[in-house]
């Protein structure tokens, strides 16, 4: 762990390390540092940024990106206390337990405070300001865009009130913040450094962040062009390992990563991972695939499981995409405790059958993504593991979504996907077959889903797309069937999938659920806030 983030876990200032508040018109923390003695020294503003850095911990930790597609059509969330079921089947309300609050604003005054402080500093170089200033206007950024993304318009400052009464302000349109975001971050990218230490914002973040904001908001102009900046430096790139071992911790800063968030063990903030494992590991399967993102792998031969005529719906898990095997513990496999006889989670009895145990996986499936080799760790509720926010894979697979929906499709937009399959272990894209418009959107947005599962990006992408209403009224289903005793190719045992039972039926009402609930209690505070449509 860089010497940086040991600081940063360890000497937080108090303003950062205080607990959420659903009440975003407090001004400051009981117990914050006094401006009349602090926002003196260098030191200060490093402890400063040190405490924005904090915040970013909701939603870029590990632990909450994880969750968050389980708000998607890719994952389930069982337990219904931990809030993201609901938004998944689109029962979330304004207060109650179904409530996932990230409308609070501790984190966006802990940037104010920092931008409108460090002028009374005198720093060692004037290059070293504007670079503070530059990661704390990006990380600012970062959350607001966060914000508006869940709940459409937000209260929107670049002030510290002084006053509750100043700070009761009313929610400000979206597009006018995201129109401040692009500003914002294309402003400071040029007072970014190239390198820094991991989990520092760079020059690279904030373009990986800009093409994200372009793409995400339809200005595929700007996404591409953004995009391409990225890929001419150079300074990214695809590794040379394969899908499963570039998510392992081993190799958590190879070449593809552009921006970390950091877990420090030792600084009494590591990573902990054991809730998202198996019933017979311990874990409470709180987070389980969708058999419907199984669906989406292809198969090793580039075609869906539609259009191959050697799949075999009853022994589903051969011959797929290596980043099903490398993602996701499917029935049969071979994995850990489960090596002699495959997972078993189709089996009434095994412990991971879903009536077995409320901590049995309720769809059949389990996680391995990130800890696929349980070895690299003393334990499973520790770790210096850290989460990924911006992948060059991204970079690429934005450039050639933002090229095809331009209709410029040309050599690179084939290139920029092939980079990503062929680390996948898969073949280049069939140009005969995936010529038109149409058909590349297919590949590019099933490329999109089995890359980035488990990493918190899906229901962005759905909404964006407009597919949310069909994705997300549909129920989620466990599978059904026997293990074997003969193995397949993988290695693992051969099964015969029987069917599907439903688990639970979900809904997505448009107009409504594409945005989260404002927090009862927020408007209860404030009147000039208003609520959600539907809510």
């Amino acid at each position: 762990m860089n010497k940086f983030f040991k600081y940063c876990l360890l000497l937080a200032i108090p303003a950062a390390m205080s607990s959420c508040s659903e009440d975003f018109l407090d001004r400051a923390p009981g117990d914050a540092l006094s401006p009349s003695t602090f926002w003196k020294t260098e030191a200060d503003a490093d402890l400063a940024l040190t405490g924005c850095y904090r915040q970013m911990g909701s939603p870029y930790r590990p632990e909450e990106m994880w969750y968050w597609d389980c708000v998607s059509d890719n994952q389930y969330n069982f337990h219904s206390h931990e809030g993201y079921r609901a938004i998944g089947n689109g029962s979330m309300a304004p207060s109650g337990v179904s409530m996932v609050s990230y409308f609070n604003f501790l984190d966006i005054r802990t940037f104010n405070e920092y931008l409108a402080m460090e002028n009374t500093i005198a720093f060692s170089s004037e290059a070293k300001r504007e670079q503070y200033r530059a990661e704390v206007r990006l990380l600012r950024a970062m959350k607001y865009f966060w914000k508006v993304m869940c709940y459409g318009d937000f209260p929107f400052t670049t002030e510290v009130f002084a006053t509750l009464e100043e700070a009761r302000i009313p929610r400000t349109d979206k597009n006018t913040i995201l129109d401040f975001i692009k500003k914002e971050v294309s402003e400071c990218i040029n007072a970014l450094p190239e390198t820094a230490a991991a989990g520092r914002a760079t020059r690279g973040a904030a373009q990986a962040f800009l093409t994200r904001v372009y793409l995400i908001s339809g200005d595929y102009n700007n996404a591409a062009s953004t995009a391409q900046i990225v890929m001419n430096e150079g300074k990214y790139s695809m590794p040379n390992l394969t899908y499963e071992e570039s998510f392992l911790k081993a190799n958590q800063y190879n070449s593809e990563v552009i921006f970390t968030f950091e877990h420090n063990n030792s600084g009494g903030y590591g990573l902990w991972f054991a809730p998202y494992m198996s019933n017979n590991y311990g874990g409470w399967s709180s987070i389980v695939p969708t058999h419907s993102l199984v669906e989406a792998y292809e198969t090793k031969n580039g075609l869906t499981t539609d259009e191959d005529p050697t799949f075999d719906p009853s022994n589903p898990y051969v011959n797929r995409d290596p980043r099903l095997r490398a993602t996701i513990i499917y029935p049969g496999q071979t994995y850990g405790i489960y090596a002699a006889e495959g997972f078993p989670s189709v089996i009434k009895g095994s412990g991971d059958y879903a009536t077995d145990a409320n901590n049995a996986t309720h769809t059949g499936y389990n996680f391995k993504k990130f800890y696929s080799d349980l070895s690299e760790y003393e334990s499973y509720w520790g770790t210096d593991r850290n989460f990924p926010v911006f992948r060059y894979a991204e970079i690429l697979l934005s450039y050639a979504e933002a090229k095809i929906e331009l209709g410029q499709i040309d050599a690179s937009v084939y290139a920029a996907i092939n980079q990503v399959r062929k680390r996948a272990g898969m073949p280049n894209v069939d140009e005969a077959k995936y010529s038109t418009q149409e058909k590349l959107r297919e590949l590019v947005r099933r490329e999109r889903r089995v890359e980035f599962a488990y990493e918190g990006m899906r229901r962005w992408d759905i909404i964006r797309w407009g597919i949310a209403k069909d994705v997300l009224n549909q129920p989620v289903v466990r599978v059904e069937g026997s293990i074997l005793t003969t193995k397949n190719a993988e290695g693992d045992f051969n099964v015969n999938i029987t069917g599907t039972t439903v688990e639970e039926d979900r809904k997505f009402t448009v107009g409504k659920n594409e945005v989260m609930p404002i927090p009862q209690s927020i408007i209860d505070a404030n009147p000039d806030i208003t609520q959600n449509p539907g809510y």
